[in-house]
C-alpha cells in the first residue's frame, strides 16, 4: 500500500494555535490533517493547494452554514507563509465508500433508507442556501456512530449568475458527474444526478458506469443507459428517473428524490409489519405449528411461520476459496484445449506445432491471470498495483512463447559473432534472437497488463462468461501487434492465447451466480 507523503509531520505547528497530530487525507485541493487546538479542541485542518479567489469565496459562502448532516466549517485562516487553511469539524468514523466496499452486493435496505435520507437532507439544505456541492461521492460522505455527514462542500459554488463563468471549469469525480456538466451547467440538477449514482452504488455495491480512463467514464455518462438489472425491482423506477440524461426529466430536488426512496422502503416496511400480524393471527388459530416451524423477527418479537426458509448465504472460507482456486487451475488445460480446437479450422494440416504452442501459452496465461486476479484489491480505484503484477505475469508468458518458438541459447563458439551477448554460463544470445525475445516480452507483457483480468475472474461478476473481456483482449492484442515478431511467428500465435485466456479464466474462476441477488 502506498504511503501518503504530507507537507507537515506530527507535532508541527504551521498554523498558530493548532498542533498537528497526523495526516489523514490528500486530494486535488490540498491536504487534511487531524489537529488539536491549544485549548484541546480536536479539529480537521485542510491546507489549500492551488486555490483561487473563486475557491476562497466558495469557502466563505459555507462558513456559517449549520446542519446536522453537514461537516461544520469553523474558520478560514492564513499562516505566516501566506498559505490558506480551513478549520473544520473532525468526524470520528469512516466514509460511506469504506462501508460500501465491505458490502460489494449492496447495503441493507434499512441503512439505505436512513442514510440516503440524511444525505439528501444535508444536500437539500445547501441548495436552500443557494449552494451546489458539485463533488458528491461516497468518499466525501462520513459516518460517525451511524450519523451521516456530508463533507468537502467548502469548495462548492453559489448558484448565481455572477459566478457563471467560473463554473464552467470541470470539477468533480467522473463516476458521479452529470451529463450536462459538458455544457458548463452546475445547477442543483448535477447534485440530484450524483445522489442517484450514490443510491445506485448503495444498492449494488458499484457505480453504474466504469472504464479504463476518466474520459471513457464521462462518455458513458453522456451516451450509455445504465444497467439497472442489479437494482431491486421495487426501487428501479426511482433510480432510473434520478439518472435521466435530461435534467428536466429527473427529480426537481434531492428532497423529492429522498421522499421517493422513503416511500418505497417505507411501503415495504408497512407490508412486512402487516404480514407479521397476519402470521401471528394464523398462529393463534392453528395449534399444530411446532417451534421448529417458526423464526423470530427482530423488529417485532413475535413468531412468524416460515415455509422453506432460504439458508443464509455466507462468504466462502479460506479453505473453500483455496479449493476453488486449485480446482480451477486443474481444469484450465482442458478448457484451453477445447478453446484451441476452433483455431485448427484456420490452420493448414502442417500447423499442428503452432496449435500446440497456442495451447501451451494459453494455459500458462490463464494460470497467471487467475492467480493474479485472486490478489486482494484496494479500497480505492487505483488499479496500477494489479496491472504491475499482470505486467510481470505477461513478461513470463512472453519468455515461454519465445522459448516455444524454437529460440535457444547455444553454447560454444561454433558460429559465434562478436556481436553476440555472452552470459557468464557460456551461453550466447545473438542480436536477432535478442530483438525477437524483447518483442515477445513486450507484446505479452503490455497486452496482459492492459486487460482488467480481475473483473473477468471476480466471484460476483454479473455473468459466468461475458463477451466484453474477450473483446477487450482482442482489442489490446491488435493494438500491440506492432511489437509482434512477424518474421518469427504468425500473429495468431499472439492473438489466440489472449482470447483463449479471456474465455478460460472466466470459465475456471468461481462464480456466485444469482445467490447474492436472492439475499435482497
Amino acid at each position: 500500500m502506498t504511503t501518503l507523503k504530507f507537507t507537515y509531520r506530527s507535532g508541527q505547528r504551521p498554523l498558530d494555535g493548532f498542533t498537528l497530530k497526523r495526516g489523514v487525507g490528500q486530494g486535488g485541493f490540498g491536504e487534511v490533517y487531524f489537529a488539536v487546538s491549544d485549548g484541546g479542541k480536536e479539529v480537521a485542518l485542510k491546507l489549500l493547494r492551488g486555490h483561487t479567489d473563486a475557491e476562497l469565496r466558495g469557502i466563505g459562502h459555507c462558513l456559517n452554514l449549520k446542519h446536522t448532516n453537514l461537516v461544520h466549517l469553523y474558520d478560514l485562516r492564513t499562516d505566516s507563509r501566506g498559505e490558506k487553511w480551513v478549520v473544520m469539524e473532525y468526524v470520528f468514523g469512516e466514509s460511506l465508500s469504506q462501508v460500501i466496499n465491505r458490502h460489494p452486493n449492496g447495503l441493507p435496505s434499512e441503512l439505505i433508507r436512513e442514510w440516503f435520507g440524511a444525505l439528501c437532507r444535508g444536500v437539500g439544505y445547501l441548495h436552500d442556501q443557494g449552494v451546489v456541492h458539485r463533488d458528491l461521492k461516497p468518499a466525501n460522505i462520513f459516518l460517525e456512530h451511524g450519523h451521516l455527514k456530508v463533507g468537502d462542500y467548502g469548495l462548492s459554488r453559489r448558484m448565481s449568475s455572477s459566478e457563471r463563468g467560473e463554473l464552467t471549469r470541470g470539477v468533480g469525480t467522473p463516476h458521479y458527474m452529470a451529463p450536462e456538466i459538458k455544457n458548463g451547467n452546475y445547477g442543483r440538477s448535477v447534485d440530484v444526478y450524483a445522489c442517484g449514482v450514490i443510491l445506485f452504488e448503495m444498492l449494488t455495491g458499484q457505480p453504474p458506469f466504469d472504464g479504463e480512463t476518466a474520459a471513457e467514464v464521462l462518455m458513458k455518462h453522456q451516451l450509455d443507459t445504465p444497467d439497472l438489472s442489479k437494482v431491486p425491482a421495487v426501487v428501479r423506477p426511482v433510480v432510473a428517473r434520478a439518472l435521466e440524461k435530461d435534467p428536466t426529466k429527473r427529480f426537481s430536488t434531492v428532497l423529492e428524490l429522498a421522499r421517493a426512496v422513503d416511500a418505497v422502503y417505507g411501503g415495504e416496511r408497512r407490508e412486512a409489519t402487516a404480514a407479521t400480524l397476519t402470521a401471528v393471527h394464523a398462529l393463534a388459530t392453528s395449534p399444530k405449528i411446532s417451534a421448529a416451524d417458526t423464526v423470530v423477527d427482530e423488529r417485532l418479537p413475535l413468531p412468524v411461520r416460515t415455509l422453506n426458509p432460504k439458508p443464509a448465504v455466507r462468504p466462502p472460507s479460506f479453505r473453500g476459496r483455496l479449493a476453488d482456486l486449485v480446482g480451477g487451475l486443474a481444469i484450465t488445460p482442458a478448457v484451453c484445449l477445447v478453446s484451441t480446437a476452433p483455431w485448427a479450422l484456420l490452420q493448414s494440416t502442417n500447423s499442428w506445432s503452432l496449435l500446440g504452442r497456442v495451447f501451451l501459452v494459453s494455459t500458462a496465461l490463464t494460470w497467471a491471470v487467475v492467480l493474479v486476479g485472486r490478489f486482494p484489491g484496494r479500497n480505492d480505484r487505483n488499479t496500477w498495483g494489479r496491472r504491475a503484477f499482470q505486467l510481470l505475469a505477461g513478461l513470463g508468458v512472453g519468455v515461454l512463447a519465445f522459448w516455444l518458438d524454437g529460440w535457444a541459447l547455444p553454447t560454444g563458439s561454433g558460429t559465434a559473432s562478436s556481436r553476440d551477448l555472452v552470459f557468464w554460463s557460456g551461453h550466447r544470445l545473438s542480436p536477432e534472437a535478442f530483438s525477437i525475445g524483447v518483442r515477445y516480452l513486450f507484446y505479452f507483457g503490455l497486452a496482459t497488463a492492459a486487460c482488467r483480468w480481475w473483473l473477468a475472474t471476480d466471484r460476483n461478476r454479473r455473468e459466468r462468461v461475458r463477451i466484453f473481456p474477450i473483446a477487450a483482449a482482442l482489442f489490446w492484442g491488435v493494438v500491440f501487434l506492432f511489437l509482434w515478431p512477424w518474421e518469427s511467428s504468425p500473429a495468431v500465435a499472439g492473438l489466440a492465447p489472449l482470447m483463449i485466456a479471456a474465455v478460460a479464466s472466466q470459465v475456471v474462476s468461481p462464480w456466485a451466480g444469482t445467490n447474492e441477488k436472492d439475499k435482497r
